[in-house]
């Protein structure tokens, strides 16, 4: 009886990339290069940043909304 297999879906990029942040913030603790207030800033500038680029909109998505015309009292 053959085995089958389920596809495995997408690698999860975002939960390595944040277990990856999430070590290397312990590490820079540790060793005493960074402090935990100033990790902190870091990380909720670097998590605005990526909330940024991952919620931009896509290049089809922008062109198909129509351009605005002048408003109906111009008309």
């Amino acid at each position: 009886m053959p085995s089958s297999r389920t596809p495995r879906g997408r690698f999860p990029v975002d939960l390595a990339v944040f277990l990856a942040i999430l070590a290397t913030g312990v590490v820079l603790i540790l060793v005493g290069r960074v402090s935990p207030e100033a990790l902190a800033g870091y990380a909720s500038a670097l998590a605005g940043l990526y909330a940024a680029w991952h919620h931009r909109p896509r290049g089809e998505e922008s062109r198909q909304t129509p351009p605005e015309g002048p408003p109906a009292s111009e008309r």
